[in-house]
């Protein structure tokens, strides 16, 4: 079945291609996603406007996405984390999490998926962690994470704990959550 793509779709083309794809994959997957439409008559006239509006769109964004750049270019993100006595951290810092401080220190706001981690971050350390902004414009963030005290809760930490000391704690020998007041 021939359709046009609405979207980027990972491994199959980007927004406004005509792609062949299986019967089964257009009408149970893209169509019901709003990722693709039948490649009809009066859709393939519609076609070439609708290229232009997406390109006015996607200039848009790519100039948001360097202005973005800019900002994040050099910087130094800086995680707080409660941590053990040899350095690793109780739980682990992912895109969420970094997610949600780059929103809290500078201000920028990014969907997680945007931020490409190969594997959560389990120890202190400076870690270089690429940012997929726009689909051309890709930067490279350092994210440190500092230690903690682990008498102390950084707030929003490594944890999930929102620092208030109320809801879970963390026990240190077996690297699992413990409810307050609730005995295992």
């Amino acid at each position: 079945m021939k359709v046009i793509l609405t979207e980027d779709v990972e491994n199959l083309g980007g927004s406004h291609e005509v792609v062949e794809v299986a019967d089964g994959y257009a009408r149970n997957y893209l169509m019901p996603r709003s990722l693709a439409m039948p490649a009809t008559k009066s859709a393939m006239a519609n076609l070439d406007n609708m290229k232009r509006v997406q390109e006015r769109r996607q200039a848009k964004l790519r100039g948001g996405a360097e202005e973005t750049a800019s900002r994040l270019q050099g910087q130094t993100l800086v995680i707080p984390a409660r941590t053990g006595s040899a350095g690793r951290l109780y739980g682990s810092i992912g895109t969420a999490d970094i997610a949600n401080q780059l929103k809290e220190s500078l201000g920028i706001e990014l969907d997680r998926k945007q931020i490409q981690l190969s594997e959560p971050i389990r120890s202190t350390g400076v870690y270089p962690v690429p940012v997929t902004l726009h689909r051309d414009v890709k930067v490279q963030l350092m994210v440190q994470v500092g230690d903690v005290p682990a008498g102390t809760a950084p707030a929003g930490g490594a944890d999930g704990s929102s620092g208030d000391g109320a809801a879970t704690n963390v026990d240190a020998t077996t690297d699992t959550a413990v409810a307050e007041g609730h005995p295992s």
